[in-house]
């Protein structure tokens, strides 16, 4: 059994690999639309490409193009918050290392990956997450390793690994609770704070802390009913659950105050972010 299920994960890789590279190869530019190639001679360029962030050089009218033609939550912020958010997002670029497994590089995709990471700590003082250096972007599923699978992302040592096509996805309709790019951010911040060994904030810490209180009461309720507001993945273990929870609270906000008011306000007080009553709550901006 374990290797005709061994079999069947290479046979995938195979399958993954091949199609990956026909992807790569019909991918289009359009510079009417802001999408950009990074790097004019990736064509020649064998995959993966490296790109230093402190080398991406954006402009602010770059950023503010890229982010308003696909970012909703940007576009919905005040003036006053966008330049917070495209301050934060200079840095947060900086400090990264961004490989690309495709033979082309776009410059959507540092700026949005790292674009959902302010998003999720918008409100909180520390966000710039150093304890994860590398951010590994594939052109969609990839192969995990330890134990072998099929991955659309992940978070593993100092990288994290996010599956382009499906983080388009997930900002792409408004009205699906799936965002994959939160989803990953959500793991890569607890871990930051709980796991890392250095740079936590010791707020999120105490804050953390009554999620996990009230958390658990509505994971353990959620497993009961056969349909939930939770999927079958975020009932495997309270990790997933913590990561659907951020899906949700800037996904479908009121669902989740609708059903569960009280995880609503906790999730609110913890991320100092109210995406029901913006801009008009009293969190510090």
């Amino acid at each position: 059994m374990e290797l005709l299920i061994t079999l069947i994960l290479i046979l995938g890789l195979i399958w993954l690999i091949v199609r990956q590279s026909r992807i790569g190869r019909s991918a289009d530019v359009n510079e009417s639309t802001g999408e950009l190639e990074m790097n004019k001679e990736a064509g020649n360029i064998s995959s993966p490409l490296v790109y230093r962030g402190e080398n991406l050089d954006f402009s602010e009218e770059v950023l503010r193009k890229v982010l308003i033609k696909h970012f909703p939550y940007f576009s919905r912020l005040v003036h006053p918050d966008q330049d917070k958010f495209i301050s934060r997002l200079r840095k947060f670029i900086r400090a990264k290392i961004f490989v690309i497994h495709d033979v082309k590089g776009y410059r959507e995709m540092p700026i949005l990956l790292s674009a959902a990471a302010i998003q999720l700590t918008f409100g909180l003082s520390k966000y710039m997450m150093p304890h994860f250096t590398i951010i590994q972007i594939y052109p969609q599923e990839f192969i995990g390793m330890e134990p072998m699978r099929i991955l659309i992302g992940n978070v593993s040592g100092n990288t994290i690994n996010i599956a382009w096509k499906q983080f388009l996805e997930g900002y792409k309709n408004k009205y699906d609770r799936n965002n994959l790019g939160l989803h990953e951010m959500a793991h890569a911040l607890y871990y930051q704070n709980f796991e890392a060994e250095e740079n936590r904030d010791s707020v999120f810490q105490d804050s953390f802390h009554h999620f996990t209180s009230l958390g658990d009461k509505v994971f353990e309720r959620e497993k009961l009913l056969l349909v939930g507001l939770y999927s079958n993945y975020a009932m495997k273990n309270f990790q997933e659950f913590w990561a659907e929870s951020i899906e949700i609270f800037f996904q479908s906000p009121d669902k989740l105050n609708e059903q569960y008011p009280d995880l609503y306000k906790l999730l609110c007080d913890l991320l100092s972010q109210d995406p029901l009553n913006y801009p008009n709550h009293n969190y510090p901006v």
